[in-house]
């Protein structure tokens, strides 16, 4: 099996066009072996699916390699500098995090996330910021708000920005904070009433850098709403669940551009304790590295049964997360390029490694995984997955696709033969007796991992119905889990930009 293509971009499409035959290949033969009967078909299906996956991502590969060398380049570069300066001199693909990063170079190579952002830019007239925010929030002056302006033009220098800033208040007791596009000679920052009166100068200078930092990152180019919202009929919910995972890390990388600007790793810690705790007056003694070792306790307290999760998990890496994430940046060799008083204690590499493992905390579990109940998990994975996707009395070759990368070769083939003599009722019995056994044994992070991505799967058409969620409702119950953290998943997909 090999390519011919002698372009990069004539080889991804090559690439694509085989892998969307072998996928029709797939379905097809699944359809026919599962109406016969043959099990051992059914299996034979995906497990050749998966092969032939395998060998064209090899060979994909080999012809990259190949037409490179053809073009009197090195192999592929491991850290492509896919970030112009276009708003600012500041050396993104340096400060950027590779999870980040390499979630936007996948993107621009998947030909049906880059097909749904066409049919969103076409959709979707250009949103002017600008008169949205001085028709619905008040514009902070130089005389309104000086020592504002005075955290902008120290960001401007820092980042090395080629616009100016706006920046506008809008009341609420809540925290807030959040970037508008920008025009090209403009960026705009909205900030609640809250976070305005009641967090310090240095505080508000790493808010407004991380919000700089979203604007020259780039993380308009990817709405995950627009795009899943869009992407009905095209996208599969698997796409779902790596789009949420790219808006977790791009977190990151915003909060590095915030860093920059502060320059004070314990006015970062303070600001993430008054985003986590609500309290910003003198009555708690804020110690920096007792709040950083919040880290350390936090799988503990996610594996305390009568701890309701809940708060915990959004779109955004939790506060603890981010604050570690963090203090390995300030004391890398990355951080000390940006910041001559910083000795770069660790290396690039090594920072990234572990920011990687932490982030890790908030991805799927390892479904293949050979453990006792590795096979007990895959299969409730798929009967609630195939239950949500039948609460509207349609399952289609999207979810199928999507159940079958979430499980390997045989636990898929045995789910696939067993659900078509299987009533409803039949598979809740099972799914009740798989959540029994697994109950004991699974830890409240990894129930909170299968739920999410469950109710992810869910939302990927860009809507949930209300039998969808009734269905993630009776999971969450039948794994001890507050119903709460259902909504709190729906809410943040459903508010994602």
């Amino acid at each position: 099996m090999s390519y011919t293509s002698e372009t990069l971009s004539a080889l991804e499409k090559e690439h694509q066009t085989a892998l969307a035959t072998a996928q029709d290949k797939m379905i097809s033969e699944l359809s026919d072996a599962q109406a016969s009967g043959d099990h051992a078909k059914l299996q034979e299906a995906s497990v050749d699916f998966q092969n032939v996956t395998s060998e064209l991502a090899t060979a994909y590969a080999k012809r990259i390699e190949e037409i490179n060398a053809l073009n009197h380049k090195a192999t592929v570069e491991q850290e492509p500098e896919i970030y112009a300066n276009k708003r600012a001199d500041v050396d993104l693909n340096l400060l950027v995090y590779d999870g980040d990063r390499d979630y936007v170079i996948a993107f621009q190579k998947d030909e049906l996330i880059q097909k749904t952002l066409e049919k969103v830019n076409k959709g979707n007239s250009k949103f002017k910021s600008r008169k949205h925010l001085l028709k619905s929030s008040l514009r902070l002056t130089k005389t309104l708000a000086p020592m504002l302006h005075e955290i902008g033009e120290h960001c401007k220098q820092t980042l090395k920005l080629k616009a100016d800033i706006e920046f506008f208040v809008y009341q609420s007791d809540m925290f807030n904070a959040s970037c508008y596009p920008p025009d090209d000679n403009k960026l705009y920052i909205i900030l609640s009433s809250g976070i305005l009166e009641r967090f310090s100068k240095d505080e508000l200078t790493f808010v407004v850098g991380h919000e700089i930092g979203h604007v020259l990152f780039e993380h308009f180019d990817y709405p995950v709403r627009q795009i899943l919202d869009h992407g009905e009929n095209d996208l599969a919910p698997i796409h779902a669940m790596k789009l949420f995972a790219w808006n977790r890390n791009a977190e990151i990388s915003a909060d590095r551009a915030g860093l920059l600007c502060c320059q004070d790793f314990e006015a970062v810690g303070r600001t993430f304790f008054k985003l986590s705790s609500g309290v910003t007056t003198d009555s708690l003694d804020f110690q920096l590295n007792a709040y950083i070792e919040q880290f350390s306790d936090l799988e503990e307290v996610l594996n305390d049964s009568n701890h309701d999760p809940s708060d915990w998990y959004s779109t955004h890496p939790f506060s603890p997360l981010r604050i570690k994430a963090l203090e390995l940046f300030n004391k890398s060799e990355t951080y000390a390029a940006f910041n001559d008083t910083i000795k770069g204690e660790i290396t690039e590499e090594a920072m990234e490694l572990e920011i990687k493992r932490i982030m890790s905390l908030m991805e799927p579990e390892n479904l293949e995984d050979e453990s006792e109940h590795s096979e007990k998990i895959q299969r409730l994975m798929f009967l609630g997955g195939y239950l949500i996707s039948n609460a509207d009395g349609v399952v289609d070759d999207s979810e199928i696709q999507a159940l079958n990368s979430i499980v390997v070769p045989k636990v898929f083939a045995n789910c696939m033969m067993t659900i078509k003599g299987l009533t409803e009722d039949e598979m809740i019995s099972e799914v009740q007796e798989l959540t029994r056994d697994l109950h004991i044994v699974l830890s409240v992070m990894q129930k909170l991992n299968l739920l999410r991505d469950l109710s992810i799967i869910s939302y990927a058409d860009g809507e949930i119905d209300d039998s969808e969620i009734i269905v993630l409702y009776n999971l969450a119950r039948l794994l001890h889990i507050n119903t709460d953290f259902i909504d709190r998943v729906i809410s943040d997909a459903q508010g994602v930009d």
